[in-house]
């Protein structure tokens, strides 16, 4: 289901309050945002409406000419026209980049082999207990399988994906907790 809500006025540039941030850097702070699940943006419209999204809800975010598409988790697409924001805030107060780099680079993930024709072999080390799951995408962004692990327990872990049937092409990897989701690219020959 879209909502859509393109009908403010068009955005005045200068208008006090309003963040110059282009909407490219939002949108790199919208999928930074991913790395911690207290990040929230808030948009506020010229129309006098706003709205508030948990990154965490995020699936992924496209454009078609000036309209913005925010894609959630549960199937919601929320549909702009750019020029109707009239200032933007990107609550960041919960990220701390270091840590969470750091708590990825712990996960060691590798994808082997890689191109592949038949299995794909996902490798990973989880410092702590956590739910896993391991999907993956075509570049559309649509899910092409998932493979719910449930709960494990800390340490190294492999799992085999299943890839014959699917056609040749590029497609993403996305090893998923409870608070941290790491991806890597796939090519199937």
């Amino acid at each position: 289901m879209t909502k859509n809500t393109c009908l403010p006025p068009a955005y005045q540039p200068g208008r006090k309050g309003t963040k110059s941030l282009p909407i490219a850097m939002l949108v790199v702070a919208m999928l930074m945002g991913k790395m911690s699940l207290a990040q929230s943006i808030h948009f506020n419209y010229t129309d006098g409406t706003n709205a508030s999204y948990n990154l965490e809800d995020v699936r992924k975010i496209t454009f078609v000419a000036d309209v913005m598409n925010l894609h959630l988790l549960d199937g919601s697409v929320y549909a702009w026209n750019v020029s109707t924001i009239g200032h933007y805030e990107y609550d960041e107060t919960s990220l701390n980049l270091n840590e969470w780099i750091s708590a990825a680079n712990a996960w060691e993930v590798s994808v082997f082999p890689n191109p592949t024709s038949t299995d794909l072999h996902v490798r990973f080390n989880l410092p702590k207990e956590d739910e896993i799951s391991i999907a993956l995408y075509d570049m559309q962004g649509k899910l092409i399988l998932e493979k719910n692990m449930g709960n494990k327990i800390s340490g190294e872990h492999q799992e085999t994906l299943d890839l014959h049937g699917l056609p040749q092409g590029t497609y993403v990897c996305r090893i998923t907790g409870k608070q941290n989701s790491i991806t890597k690219q796939v090519i199937k020959q």
